[in-house]
């Protein structure tokens, strides 16, 4: 990589791999989840995922380029530490729990990289056609953090933490 536009393709690309696997992340804690609003609450990220796809699509038509994923080793770690957890925890609400703080940590490192990717598309001097889409990815990401914040205080989550926290 010797320009800008290189890493922000490289990044990109980064990004569009995460966004492809987490459908499919997304869909299965859907499934498995046993708390009905962290079950419902994965899906219609899913499906905000869907949207995040199209638009990273559309940034790649318009920087001429065409969406090949390069593989990130955060979301393949993610990936692995969710199969652990299902193999491991045998307690619905315990595997709710790991769910719902894997959510938010993969939230974080999304919004991060939008934050990047923006800062980059800025720098290059890309317009509206690009940083929008990427601005929309943040937004959605941020939201989707802030209802996993807001779940995890709720009650039915504070009966979960009353029940494993010790006396």
């Amino acid at each position: 990589m010797n320009a800008l536009e290189d890493m922000f393709e490289h990044k990109l690309r980064q990004q569009y791999y995460a966004e492809t696997q987490l459908v499919d992340e997304l869909d299965h804690m859907a499934r498995m989840a046993d708390n009905e609003q962290l079950s419902d609450g994965m899906a219609e990220h899913r499906d905000e995922t869907r949207d995040h796809v199209s638009r990273l699509e559309t940034v790649f038509d318009e920087i001429g380029s065409t969406p090949a994923p390069i593989e990130d080793a955060v979301v393949d770690g993610l990936h692995e530490e969710r199969i652990e957890l299902d193999e491991s925890i045998d307690d619905a609400g315990m595997r709710d729990m790991g769910y719902m703080t894997a959510g938010m940590m993969t939230e974080r490192v999304e919004m991060t990289a939008y934050e990047g990717l923006e800062l980059m598309a800025d720098r290059i001097g890309y317009g509206s056609e690009v940083m929008d889409p990427l601005s929309a990815n943040r937004e959605e990401e941020t939201s989707a953090f802030r209802e996993l914040e807001a779940m995890s205080e709720s009650s039915e989550m504070k009966s979960f933490w009353d029940r494993i926290t010790p006396s």
